[in-house]
């Protein structure tokens, strides 16, 4: 590790080793007074949601509980990156319909493009589609993929999500007419990177960890996941591929 900054093997570990351990560590510790708080949420918006004298204060629940598992999701998928990139991740897969995964996401997501005052367009057929996927895995991603548009959209945007069956994959697409990625950042968005100053010149501002983490859900599943801005209509789209359920696919536990 020659490229540690000095002073890093002290506070996280002097190997690869110990410095993942270390943050493993420091994430389980992050994420379990998170959990708390949702849970809290949780229950106060299933207690308090048909009260009248609660009417005021349950936007601002629904805002805290929002904000939580967005927090809950980014430890989450910082700590699951590297084991999905080398493949330690263990995949709880199962047999389950696209659609029905999606729209229990956007469900979850719901306080948030309402909030950004998004219009949201869903394009998803009467037929399932079925794919062997980790199921939690996949609601993560949708919520990094709601995250990225509402950081780079504006009030009145539109967010498109559509899916289909293209040949033996499932295709998946979130496009927004909101900021665009110049072309030679296609890539280099969707990959792991300390930081990314750009995905239009002079105005990226996140690290973007939501991007890679789905880019690397998608491969971990035998799938794909592009970006990429129409240099005429400037829709921005991202694009996964999952293979096909077929019937006789066993369920595994697995990466890959």
């Amino acid at each position: 590790m020659t490229d540690l900054p000095p002073g890093t093997g002290i506070i996280l570990g002097s190997t690869v080793d110990d410095i993942v351990g270390t943050a493993w560590l420091l994430g389980h510790d992050l994420k379990s007074p998170v959990a708390l708080i949702i849970s809290a949420m949780e229950v106060l918006i299933a207690t308090y949601e048909d009260d009248p004298n609660m009417a005021a204060v349950m936007p601002l629940l629904r805002g805290s509980l929002a904000a939580a598992n967005r927090q809950h999701n980014m430890v989450g998928d910082l700590l699951d990156l590297a084991r999905l990139e080398t493949g330690h991740y263990e995949l709880e897969r199962a047999p389950a319909d696209v659609t029905v995964l999606l729209r229990d996401g956007l469900t979850a997501e719901d306080y948030a493009i309402t909030t950004k005052k998004l219009k949201l367009e869903v394009d998803l057929p009467p037929t399932p589609l079925m794919v062997n996927v980790d199921s939690e895995l996949f609601q993560r991603i949708v919520s990094a993929l709601v995250d990225n548009t509402v950081k780079f959209t504006v009030r009145d945007d539109t967010l498109t999500i559509r899916a289909r069956q293209v040949g033996d994959q499932i295709e998946i697409v979130f496009s927004d007419n909101g900021r665009a990625i110049f072309p030679e950042f296609e890539q280099h968005i969707i990959e792991r990177a300390p930081q990314w100053d750009k995905r239009q010149a002079g105005s990226r501002t996140s690290v973007g960890l939501g991007l890679p983490f789905t880019h690397a859900v998608a491969r971990a599943h035998g799938g794909t996941f592009t970006a990429r801005t129409d240099a005429t209509t400037h829709i921005t789209s991202f694009t996964m591929t999952f293979p096909v359920y077929q019937a006789d696919q066993k369920s595994e536990t697995k990466n890959g």
